[in-house]
């Protein structure tokens, strides 16, 4: 795995576990909650530079990096709706795949029932975003699998969200110069993105 040091709100870096080739970040037991506006920034950064690498279906009985405990499916909910990750039974962390953690953060949303209907007469298959698994669209917008409904990329919610957590971080930071050079790239990623809604499912 790759590894992260990330801003926390308390001042102290917050260190990530990511496999690009897996889609998937290891944050510790309340990693994801003690990150910055900052650290959400550098994260949503690295995932979309990654976006286009080579990927690999996540394997059955993958296990926790600190207790060698085999992680369990689970779901939590957020302000966006529900998120997938595995978790350790000792609670010492989570593996989230990518996009679960944009959900999370609100960079993703549910498809609309007209966009399923465009979706299915455009594609009949396509991989999950979360496991990685293949989803037949004539059975459903569900992952068999790991569960994770089929999500799109919202440039406006993206837009919405990176704005917000920009406003904080200058809130906290005070105009630091670097933290603006580290947020208008962070919005360049965003724009790129909005430039291509072929990649958005």
């Amino acid at each position: 795995m790759d590894h992260m040091v990330l801003d926390g709100v308390y001042g102290s870096g917050i260190e990530v576990d990511l496999c690009y080739a897996c889609h998937v970040l290891w944050l510790d037991k309340r990693e994801s909650l003690q990150l910055s506006p900052r650290g959400i920034l550098d994260l949503f950064r690295a995932l979309n530079e990654h976006r286009e690498d080579a990927r690999h279906a996540l394997e059955n009985g993958n296990r926790c990096p600190r207790c060698a405990r085999r992680l369990s499916l689970s779901q939590d909910i957020g302000k966006a709706g529900r998120f997938t990750y595995y978790a350790c039974p000792a609670n010492d962390g989570r593996l989230t795949p990518f996009s679960e953690f944009l959900k999370e953060k609100q960079f993703v949303r549910a498809l609309t029932p007209a966009e399923q209907v465009q979706v299915r007469a455009e594609l009949k298959m396509v991989q999950c975003s979360g496991c990685g698994a293949p989803i037949d669209l004539v059975h459903g917008f569900q992952c068999g699998h790991c569960s994770s409904p089929i999500t799109v990329l919202d440039p406006d919610a993206v837009e919405d969200t990176l704005r917000r957590v920009q406003d904080a971080d200058e809130r906290r930071s005070a105009g630091d110069p670097k933290d603006r050079e580290l947020q208008a790239r962070a919005l360049a990623s965003m724009e790129a993105m909005r430039s291509s809604p072929e990649d958005q499912y």
